[in-house]
């Protein structure tokens, strides 16, 4: 399977998308939530990356940092 060449990454910035809201979502435990992209902006700057983000939203999860390794499957719809 192969990705848009216009597709963004978890080493993309929040600058790069202009979504107002930005979605999460975790595959793995079916969590879901959002992040105001205007207060995130002005707490940690437009340069945060989401895989910064990926981590917040993640704290507290068994499964981003457990034995095996990272099993987590949160995920930023707007970077497909």
């Amino acid at each position: 399977m192969s990705r848009k060449s216009s597709s963004l990454d978890l080493t993309a910035t929040l600058r790069q998308v202009r979504d107002p809201v930005v979605k999460v979502e975790c595959r793995a435990c079916g969590r879901s939530g959002s992040f105001d992209q205007a207060a995130v902006v002005k707490k940690h700057g437009a340069a945060i990356t989401f895989s910064r983000l990926r981590r917040m939203a993640a704290m507290g999860c068994e499964r981003l940092v457990s034995e095996d390794g990272e099993r987590c499957g949160t995920r930023f719809p707007c970077l497909d």
